[in-house]
């Protein structure tokens, strides 16, 4: 019969044992009990080895294995012919299963000679992986995204970290298509202050950061943490950057068969801390946060086009205006942009975008986004233009039950036409949400699975 160990409640009662300390500890409000089962358990404080049909479990996080050596001391551990899932069902919806599973203090698991499974489908086999289980682990996509367009035919969208600590990111992003060959390439970046795990240091640019990209996002609204619509809360983060890309899709407007290569692309990325304002005595109602990037790069435009060097700058301050009944929130953007080119061309761009969110019960939301720029000089890149100076953006979600639904509106206010629109579904199971999204102006139909529990 399997014995159990609680170990966040035993610290205090194995620390009498090794007659180590006196003092009291304290666990980390993050930290969630952790509970081993196995045939046999040996309790050497400050650690903890198992061996036999081990089960260890934290929160929604399950991992089966042969053996385990956990330190509860520094939540490191090491676990043999392991299994990891955060599925809840005997069965599992996916499985992830690696010769060795190594704990660290970060927060991650290092997983060797890796496979993934999905239901009982072998996904992939890596040689190597890491996980994510602390702050930013959603950020994470562990299974491939597979879909189709016009342009490219059928792809497979997946992206795998090589290296990933508190300090430094470095990450293999790989979309083959059946079109266009194979895209992507390596990015990643060094954190001098702050930690990559909550904060990327890098973030592709393309024309404007005033607009939300290609997923429809949900906004935050919180007066006690002082948030803004659509962002989690950010320390601040000043972090060097690299990428080297090949054929990128720009999802560009105008060019709808636009790719981007990057070889390479240099920077610095700065995110400021979120201030909140607060009155004596009141919850903080406003918040500002400010964005600044400089980079350096060669970049080349397919079907048309040789490399050509620029520079750029440029930055964005937010700030929520206000917010009511803490469910609708009011927010202003501003940006900034300069970018100087090799063939002595200069581009230079003014934003701003007022946006109103609102959201209900259940995790659905309703927002809409008046986005205006002033432009001057010109770029001899396209996927770096502003194709449309002034736009409303509508997006919203709807929750029910199981299922989500998401709507992307874009409407350009100066050529009075909807320039594009993106719908989506997903389904949450007991540990998967698969989704199918379509958007129009690319022709394109995508599938994704995201990993509930991490």
């Amino acid at each position: 019969m399997k014995r159990r160990i609680w170990l966040i409640l035993a610290l205090a009662v194995l620390a009498v044992a090794a007659g180590a300390q006196d003092e009291e500890r304290e666990v980390a409000p993050d930290q969630e009990p952790v509970v081993i089962e196995a045939r046999v358990i040996e309790a050497t404080p400050p650690a903890v080895r198992a061996e036999g049909d081990v089960l260890f479990q934290q929160g929604q996080k399950r991992l089966l294995a042969d053996e385990v050596f956990y330190n509860y001391e520094d939540r490191t551990g090491l676990l043999t012919n392991a299994t990891f899932t955060t599925c809840a069902l005997d069965d599992p919806d996916y499985r992830i299963t690696a010769r060795e599973i190594r704990l660290t203090e970060e927060q991650r698991l290092k997983l060797t000679r890796v496979r993934i499974y999905l239901w009982n489908l072998r996904i992939v086999s890596l040689p190597k992986l890491s996980i994510n289980v602390g702050p930013g682990a959603g950020r994470e996509t562990l299974l491939p995204r597979p879909g189709f367009n016009s342009r490219d035919g059928f792809f497979l969208s997946a992206r795998y970290p090589i290296s990933d600590t508190d300090r430094t990111e470095a990450s293999l992003v790989l979309r083959p298509t059946t079109k266009r060959g194979i895209q992507g390439g390596v990015v990643g970046g060094y954190a001098f202050r702050g930690s990559t795990r909550q904060i990327s240091p890098y973030v592709q640019d393309f024309d404007s950061e005033l607009r939300r990209g290609q997923s429809v996002l949900r906004p935050v609204i919180d007066e006690e943490l002082c948030l803004f619509p659509e962002d989690q809360p950010q320390p601040a983060i000043l972090a060097a950057f690299g990428a080297v890309l090949a054929r990128e899709r720009a999802f560009d407007v105008d060019d709808t068969g636009l790719l981007v290569t990057r070889f390479p692309e240099i920077g610095v990325r700065y995110v400021s801390p979120q201030v909140c304002i607060v009155r004596e005595g009141e919850r903080p109602r406003l918040g500002a946060q400010a964005q600044l990037r400089a980079s350096w790069g060669r970049f080349k435009e397919t079907p048309d086009g040789g490399y050509l060097n620029r520079l750029d700058t440029r930055g964005t301050a937010s700030t929520t205006l206000a917010t009511f009944r803490g469910s609708t929130a009011l927010r202003a953007t501003g940006l900034a942009r300069y970018s100087n080119y090799e063939n002595g061309e200069s581009f230079r761009a003014l934003g701003a975008a007022l946006d109103v969110s609102r959201i209900y019960p259940g995790g659905s939301f309703a927002s809409l986004r008046l986005i205006t720029h002033a432009t001057s000089g010109t770029t001899p890149f396209e996927f770096d233009d502003i194709d449309i100076e002034r736009e409303l953006e509508g997006a919203g979600r709807y929750v029910r039950g199981r299922f989500t639904y998401g709507l992307l509106l874009r409407y350009d206010l100066d050529e009075r036409s909807l320039r594009d629109w993106e719908v989506s579904v997903a389904k949450r199971l007991d540990c998967l949400e698969p989704s199918i999204s379509f958007r129009h102006r690319f022709s394109q139909i995508s599938f994704g699975i995201r990993v509930l529990g991490l």
